[in-house]
């Protein structure tokens, strides 16, 4: 499963993919928030996203693109 990471503001967003039974692809997202003392790191998965891909690289792209999504806006379904 490839992974791709990067830091967007306060967050480190980490996109992969899974592969699923008909072998599409389902891309997945990991947001943390930056630890910033006295407070600790927090984390929240998608794991289920849609849609499926055929390939594995459009699944993680699109997760990515969902990441620095969320981090630029801070919509409220980001609740770290």
């Amino acid at each position: 499963m490839a992974i791709r990471r990067e830091q967007r503001g306060d967050y480190f967003i980490e996109a992969s993919a899974s592969r699923l039974p008909d072998k599409q692809w389902q891309p997945r997202l990991l947001m943390t928030r930056v630890a910033v003392p006295p407070a600790l790191a927090r984390c929240q998965a998608f794991p289920g996203l849609s849609p499926a891909y055929d390939s594995p690289t459009l699944a993680i792209q699109h997760a990515l693109d969902l990441g620095r999504k969320l981090a630029d806006d801070r919509p409220p379904r980001l609740t770290i």
